[in-house]
This record gives structure tokens, sequence and C-alpha cells, in this order.
């Protein structure tokens, strides 16, 4: 196959099938999960696959020792130093760069990477000594790989500038000579970077570069300039990323990505990932870079209620989508996506003020419902009180009676607000439910009005104001936590057993942080309609 100058190929392992070729005139990005076979892929790739020739892997495990001096050595046995780990011998790579354990072996090269780039600075600093003494005119001084690195490295780190002397490298503030320290001193960040632009630009022409988890010992805010500025650098060479971090895959907006699914110790199965629309790309990443079935909740990162469900939630990968609605069209595009109907996905939103019908409809797309109106109501119910006040050394029985008639009395004095948001909830649904396959005006002035009339507001008032009334007569304080909408619940509760605003949700959570965690989840499990049939 004749491909031209900007397409790339590349042959990949595929479990049960032949070896397959991928052209693509991208970098190639793979995800995957713990355990996916990143790494043993990257060793594949450059060990045994058709293209191993052309492979330069920088692995994860590797030494951040970076020598204050150097000393060069010819060029062209200070490449094989490095390319191959020995000088002279360039069949036993497996022996001498991988001590033959090349998936795992520590790579400890910084030293043959500083003599590499110093050579290449002799060799050409001597060849353009010799070009101006031979020449008439002017010679222009080579623009030598330390150059480069130099170049590269500082336009990453603005604030920093590299010195390079005659066989060492120190490091300075920009613009201060007074705070210069040697390459010894640097930082873990500003060595790896350093020394992954130093490999990059030894790797031999038209290379493979595979890079096992580009974004380790750097910090979130250079990975994307550092490799968009390397790749700037290599345009003759293809980028392998083999990474499980979801920042740096999300960043890499031009790569092509592949899924790594799983390794049996043999063979790779892998898909090539398709770009959807409805998909964010942070919330394709995490997923496929997870092990565990996957459970979307409302909320935000940070939350007590995110975090007291990643404590009780412990098989699952808990991700926030903010509202319930982010949290339906997430769960329901996971499950429409070909390539990924194979994953265990599921959605838990709050009760709210949703019907019977809704509740059912819902679970038929695995979003499940809580018994609660609110998911602070979690942090509220009788077996989680009961927990507190012991821990708290209070009386259980006192405690929750007191709670009782306090939530009780607030929320006979707004009953009518209450009653009012369900009933609001109600008409919302039943507008959704418009005929919306009317055409021309009379007929969608009929759907109209047959819908609004079927929408008697003195029937639902009352349907509700029912409902509330029941669980008021009967002091029925878990049918009060099913319907009562108030976030401040676990605020007025905690107040009821001395605890200050916010202490009873951040006491919930850290009791589930400790060996209390099965008491907490057996408590919370009831309330969790069901879902709770997953969760052990």
């Amino acid at each position: 196959m004749s491909l031209d100058q900007s397409t790339r190929s590349i042959t990949l392992p595929r479990r049960g099938a032949p070896d397959e070729q991928i052209v693509t005139n991208a970098n190639l990005l793979f995800v995957g999960a713990n355990g996916s076979g990143k790494t043993r892929l990257g060793t594949w790739l450059e060990i045994s696959s058709p293209d191993h020739n052309r492979v330069f892997r920088i692995s994860a495990q590797k030494s951040l020792a970076m020598p204050d001096t150097t000393t060069p050595m010819a060029i062209d046995l200070a490449e094989r130093n490095l390319i191959f780990g020995n000088p002279t011998d360039v069949v036993n790579k497996r022996h001498y760069r991988w001590q033959n354990k090349p998936a795992t072996a520590f790579l400890n090269d910084y030293d043959k990477l500083m003599v590499f780039l110093f050579s290449d600075e002799t060799e050409e600093n001597a060849k353009f000594k010799i070009l101006s003494r031979e020449s008439n005119v002017k010679v222009d001084p080579p623009l030598t790989k330390l150059d480069k690195v130099k170049q590269v490295w500082e336009r990453v780190l603005p604030h920093r500038e590299l010195v390079i002397g005659g066989l060492r490298i120190q490091t300075r503030v920009r613009g201060d000579s007074s705070k210069i320290y040697n390459s010894s001193e640097m930082s873990d960040g500003e060595r790896v970077m350093f020394y992954l632009i130093g490999q990059c630009l030894a790797a031999p022409k038209d290379a493979i570069i595979v890079i096992d988890e580009p974004e380790l010992h750097l910090h979130k805010s250079v990975q994307a300039p550092l490799w968009a500025e390397v790749e700037r650098m290599r345009p003759d060479c293809m980028f392998v990323y083999l990474t499980h971090d979801v920042d740096f895959a999300v960043a890499q907006e031009g790569a092509q990505r592949v899924w790594l699914k799983s390794f049996d110790g043999e063979s790779w199965d892998w898909d090539l990932i398709e770009n959807k629309d409805d998909l964010p790309d942070e919330l394709l990443m995490e997923v496929l870079g997870s092990r565990k079935p996957v459970v979307f909740v409302e909320g935000v990162n940070g939350s007590h209620d995110v975090s007291l469900y990643r404590e009780i939630f412990a098989g699952f990968l808990v991700i926030p989508r903010g509202s319930c609605d982010q949290v339906i069209q997430a769960v329901r595009a996971l499950r429409a996506n070909s390539q990924l109907h194979h994953l265990q996905v599921y959605g838990l939103i709050d009760r709210d003020r949703r019907t019977p019908p809704e509740i059912a409809a819902l679970q038929t797309d695995n979003i499940y419902t809580l018994e609660v109106a609110e998911v602070e109501n979690l942090f509220c119910t009788q077996e989680i009180l009961a927990l507190v006040s012991t821990r708290l050394a209070r009386d259980t029985a006192t405690d929750f009676n007191q709670v009782v008639t306090q939530v009780f009395k607030q929320l006979k004095t707004e009953l009518d607000t209450q009653v009012s948001l369900r009933v609001v909830a109600e008409v919302k649904f039943k507008l959704n439910c418009f005929n919306a396959s009317a055409r021309g005006v009379s007929a969608l002035s009929d759907a109209l009005q047959q819908l609004t009339q079927s929408i008697d507001i003195t029937s639902l008032y009352a349907q509700f104001d029912g409902e509330f009334q029941t669980v008021i007569d009967a002091t029925d304080y878990r049918g009060l936590l099913r319907l009562y909408n108030r976030k401040s619940l676990p605020t007025q509760i905690g107040n009821a057993l001395g605890l200050k605003t916010g202490e009873l949700v951040e006491l919930v959570v850290r009791l589930a942080r400790t060996d209390a965690r099965m008491d907490v989840v057996t408590a919370i499990k009831p309330y969790l309609g069901a879902f709770a049939s997953f969760v052990v």
C-alpha cells in the first residue's frame, strides 16, 4: 500500500482475528482501565509487531535522575547506546535496554540521553567550525537537538530558562542570573519535561514513538502544551499514547482514539472509538477508563451527597452529572451507543415529585429513583439518625421523637407551598404529553384544548394535599421523607441533635469511611428503590 506523506500506518493485534493495519493521518491514543494491557501492548509494538524496527518506546517506569555533567562520545555510538542500550550491539535490545523484562523493567537511561544530546551538540559544532573555515561567506550556526530541547522546554515553562554550558545544563528563573541551580536540583516536572522532549528528538526518522503514561509527573496545565510542541517538532513521527488519565485523553483532540477493552495475557480486544455528539469527551473517556459498572447521579464532585454515594456504592464508578436531566441523557446516550452496549450503566435520581408511571418508564432505561424526595433526605432517615445518635452517645428514641416533632411542625407551616409544587410538577409532566403528531392550526388547537381540559388543578391539588394529610395524620416519618422536598432538612434535623449547620451530613460521610460503612449501607439501602438490589 502506498501512503502519502501525511498518512501513517500501524499494525495492531486483535483477539480472535489476524493482526489489523490502521491507516491514519492522526496520532493514536489508547485508553483503557488498569489491567487492560496498555503497557503490554506498547511492549508488543516495540518487540514483536511487524513495525518493531520503527518503534521507539518511552516507558512509564523510568529514572528521573538527571546527571549534572556529561562526557560526549562519537554520535553513532551515543545514538545506539540510547536506542538499544548498548553502543555496539543493536541486536539484543531486549537484554541491554530492558534487562530481558521489557514490560516491567525500570528504564534508567537519563545519562545516556544526556550523552546523546551533548554528543550531537559536539558533532554539529565541529561540522560548523569546519564549514566556517572553508566558506568565504557567513555560515549560520546549526540548530542542534539540545537547542531544540531548550526552545520547547522554555516555551512550555516561560518563567524558567535552561543555561547550557560546555558539558552541563543548569536552570534559572528567567532574567535572574542569581537564582541558578544544577540539573539534579530541578523539580520532577522540569526533569521529566526535559527527558520527554529529548527522547522524542532522539527517536529515529519516521519512527512510531510509543509513550506509556505521557501525563506522569506532569502538571495538568502543561500536559497538552508540551505534547503539542513535541508533535510539531517531530511531524515525521507517529505518536502512540497509552493512558488512563481522563484529562490527558480529552486534551488530545486530533488523535484517533482506541479503546482497549481487555487483555487476557496473550491478546487484546479493542475498538476504534467513534465520535458521538451526544457524549461529551470527558464522560466517554472516564467510562472507558474504568472496569467498574457506572452509575450516574445528580450533584457535583465535592458535594456530600456524591461523597456518600461513592462510599456506599464501592463497586461502582460514581459519576455526578449535575441535574436529573443530565443523568437521564448520559445513561440513554451510553446505552444507545452500539460500541458500549455491553457496559453496565445506570442512573440514580431523586424522587422529587415524580409519579409512579414516570418512575416505571425511567426504570426501563436503567434509570432508578430514590424512595426519598431529595438525596439530602438520605441523611435524615430514622436508621441513619439512630447511628448518629449512638455515635454521639445520645438517646436514640428521644432524639428521634424530637426530630419527628420538629420536622412535622415545619411541614405544616409550608404545606400549601409543598402541595402547590407537586401540582406544578404534575402539570409540567402532562404538558409534555402534548400530541406532537398533530398538524395544521385546527388539529394543533384541538390537541392543546384537549390537553388543557384534561388538567384539573382543583382535583390535582386535592389529590396531593390528601397525600400530605395522610402522612401528617399518621405521623408517617418515612412517608414524609418520600414527599417532602426541602434541601435544608439535614440542617434542621442536625440542630435537633445538637449539631451545627452541615455537621450531620459530614458525620454520616465520615461514618461511611470507617468500619461503620456497612451499617450506613444497611441504613440507606431501603431508600434506594429498585437500585438497592445492585448494592452490596
